[in-house]
């Protein structure tokens, strides 16, 4: 249709974001949904951190970082000084960050803020269901009436414990028969009823005290072998108490605590601890080059941390 008196309107222009001056930034919180933020290319990993923080309203942020798959499928913690852009297009296998909990405490009591406790919550959840803090069947059923009770409230609010049943309470795949895990859940459907009354906050409480006691609580490993690629191989990480070496053939662990670490350093695919005690240098060899120095990066960043932090 024609308008009135020979007008013309000028076609506006649609304002795009350039890929090349702006990231839209992907991240997928703790309770699995996605939240994007842009960002300018030269933003750093801490700036899109500190995004996150803010629509979360948390402000105790020192205790969390963001992560990417490699293209090697390996979780790796961003680099939060450097351009997170640079660190994507160069490493990450795809465009999605994920938000969690990189420094572990040694008790959820020094968390201040209700909302860093119930972050904390939901990653150590995600541990436990996802295999990476193990632990028994008794314990299993234990963390998981708290955490139904966290997240659902009293038993009385529903019809039946039905519900259970779609409702992730143990690791995918860790009880393969049908019996046990109908056993179980009803173990679970028992202890949720017991602990009618608990308010969430206080079942998030005692679900993460239960977790502070398991053994693997708070570490991250690498796969690395002694000295060469000769020697056996070993996983090493960092917890709490330092670094520590666990051997595949079954051996005791070995931990290198924090105060007795002078130096920590990486040459080619080499990591090398420094020890002050002994006044001897331990090397351990990692996959490659790139590898060596983000364990480096990642065992330096916690030493710091936790010696600044939790009187280690």
């Amino acid at each position: 249709m024609p308008l009135p008196f020979g007008l013309k309107l000028k076609r506006t222009r649609r304002y795009t974001v350039s890929s090349k001056s702006c990231l839209v930034a992907r991240i997928q919180l703790l309770n699995n949904e996605f939240v994007e933020f842009t960002l300018s290319v030269e933003s750093s990993g801490q700036e899109c951190l500190e995004a996150v923080a803010q629509r979360l309203e948390l402000r105790e942020v020192t205790y969390f970082s963001l992560w990417y798959y490699n293209k090697q499928n390996q979780q790796r913690w961003v680099d939060l000084e450097k351009p997170l852009k640079k660190q994507l297009d160069k490493y990450a296998l795809e465009s999605t960050v994920y938000f969690g909990v990189v420094y572990y405490v040694p008790s959820v009591s020094q968390l201040q803020q209700e909302i860093t406790r119930y972050q904390y919550y939901l990653q150590l959840k995600k541990d436990i269901l996802e295999g990476k803090i193990p632990c028994s069947l008794e314990q299993a059923i234990q963390l998981a009436g708290l955490a139904v009770q966290a997240d659902f409230g009293d038993y009385d609010q529903y019809e039946s414990q039905d519900f259970l049943q779609r409702y992730a309470l143990f690791p995918v795949g860790w009880i393969q028969d049908e019996k046990t895990l109908e056993e179980a859940t009803q173990s679970v459907a028992v202890l949720h009823q017991k602990l009618r009354g608990l308010s969430p906050p206080d079942a998030e409480l005692l679900y993460m005290q239960e977790i502070e006691r398991l053994d693997n609580y708070g570490e991250e490993t690498y796969p690395a072998k002694v000295g060469d690629s000769q020697g056996a191989d070993l996983s090493i990480g960092a917890c709490l108490n330092g670094i520590f070496v666990r051997h595949k053939n079954g051996r005791s662990p070995v931990i290198f605590r924090w105060l007795d670490i002078t130096n920590m350093s990486h040459n080619k695919s080499f990591f090398t601890l420094e020890l002050a005690s002994k006044e001897e240098t331990i090397q351990f060899q990692t996959d490659d080059m790139e590898t060596a120095k983000y364990v480096w990066r990642m065992c330096v960043a916690r030493h710091k941390f936790y010696r600044m932090n939790c009187n280690l």
